[in-house]
């Protein structure tokens, strides 16, 4: 592993069972196996890349009840993609699942050949997956 490699993220959700239904079809669909479950935590694996992704119950007491990604914290997740066939794959899958897309696959300007589509899971936290043929 190199220095500074993606390790894990730790997303607090509103509804435990609502969103695994929704990491367990989105990672799934890109490797990710569950590999730990209690009544607190899920935490996902992916033994291609060792990124782990673990969702816990929110505190019902939180004042905030839907994530803002203009606050201060978590703006957006960035998942990458080897191919802008993956993305559209992707995208035709999340569509079937009844997933909000913000924004379609398309081409972006960020840097050359950066392709991405971008959409929100239940809680509203915006993800990204994207390919950049560069890296």
């Amino acid at each position: 592993m190199k220095l500074g490699t993606f390790n894990h993220i730790a997303l607090t959700v509103t509804n435990l069972a609502r969103s695994q239904a929704f990491y367990d079809n989105l990672l799934g669909f890109m490797g990710y196996k569950q590999a730990e479950k209690t009544e607190d935590l899920i935490l996902w694996a992916n033994s291609h890349n060792g990124a782990v992704i673990t969702i816990s119950p929110s505190n019902p007491e939180s004042l905030n009840k839907f994530h803002d990604r203009y606050s201060p914290g978590l703006h957006h997740l960035a998942f990458g993609a080897d191919s802008r066939d993956d993305i559209d794959k992707l995208h035709k899958f999340l569509v079937e699942q009844g997933v909000e897309i913000l924004d379609p696959p398309s081409e972006y300007e960020y840097m050359p050949g950066y392709y991405a589509v971008y959409f929100l899971d239940p809680d509203g936290i915006k993800l990204e997956v994207t390919y950049i043929p560069s890296w």
